[in-house]
């Protein structure tokens, strides 16, 4: 079950702030690896990221419609801020905020980043004048990370990225999934590229969260491939899949071991359930 919707901001690279660093080639960094983190904490996530725009109210459009088009609890949108000129003091992160119900959850964001990096607290900001705001039809806010033209926060950032993706995933998960285990630090084995379930791309490969996916061109049947796609885009059904083969004594626990890392492949997935449905014909 999808509980939240994440998506970076604006459409492609240099399409946001860029200074010191690049607000959408950042952003997406920063998608990417909240997904990773939620996914192996076994909560239902959905990555938006706009490829196709071309302009402002072309992404704002995207973004919104393909949110509104999930099921979900939350939606989320990524951002790095800037101000005028270039400055070597600290500026720090915020969280924007509409509906007042938000306001605490956007100063809890706020400060949980604030205390993993140590960029300066900006807390909650109320806005009433931004679109992914008032247009999604579910919670909303905006993560501000930190400001591209802060000489000290962008090397906060660099420096304290993991605990600053980590700082927001734990707080993402509470808020769909209050007294979930908290995540503490994962090796980043993965890619920072994740597939993206919510893409409007013609392409030939399989979606799923699992590393290296396949082609469909192989498939004789267009409905194999949406039933496949349920299956390999749903973090938890994966796990409990692999859980019961290892349970049955049909596969080795290093299988599992190899999904919550991020390393096992789409390959390895329809190999282990060939395994597993041929022990039951024994």
């Amino acid at each position: 079950m999808n509980l939240i919707t994440i998506s970076p901001g604006h459409y492609l690279p240099g399409t946001g702030f860029h200074d010191l660093i690049d607000e959408v080639t950042e952003a997406r960094k920063v998608v990417n690896r909240v997904v990773q983190l939620l996914r192996v904490a076994s909560v239902g996530v959905i990555q938006v990221v706009d490829n196709t725009s071309t302009s402002s109210a072309q992404n704002l459009d995207y973004i919104i419609t393909h949110h509104n088009k999930t099921s979900r609890k939350l939606d989320v949108s990524i951002h790095f801020n800037a101000t005028s000129g270039r400055h070597d003091t600290g500026i720090g992160t915020e969280v924007l905020y509409q509906n007042d119900k938000m306001r605490s959850f956007a100063n809890k964001v706020s400060q949980s980043i604030s205390n993993a990096s140590t960029l300066r607290n900006r807390g909650g900001k109320k806005r009433i004048n931004l679109p992914f705001l008032y247009n999604t039809d579910q919670p909303a806010i905006i993560i501000e990370v930190c400001f591209v033209n802060s000489t000290v926060d962008v090397a906060i950032y660099k420096e304290k990225f993991e605990e600053i993706c980590i700082a927001i995933a734990n707080e993402l998960i509470q808020f769909v999934k209050p007294g979930h285990p908290m995540i503490k630090m994962i090796p980043q084995t993965m890619s920072l590229e994740v597939p993206n379930v919510e893409d409007d791309s013609n392409s030939l490969e399989l979606k799923s969260i699992l590393d290296k996916t396949i082609s469909t061109e192989n498939f004789t049947e267009s409905n194999l491939i949406d039933q496949l796609e349920e299956v390999l885009t749903n973090h938890e059904v994966i796990k409990r899949m692999i859980e019961k083969g290892i349970s049955e004594n049909t596969i080795d626990d290093v299988w599992l071991e190899k999904f919550e890392n991020g390393l096992l492949t789409t390959s390895d997935l329809f190999g282990l359930t060939t395994l597993m449905v041929a022990a039951t014909l024994k």
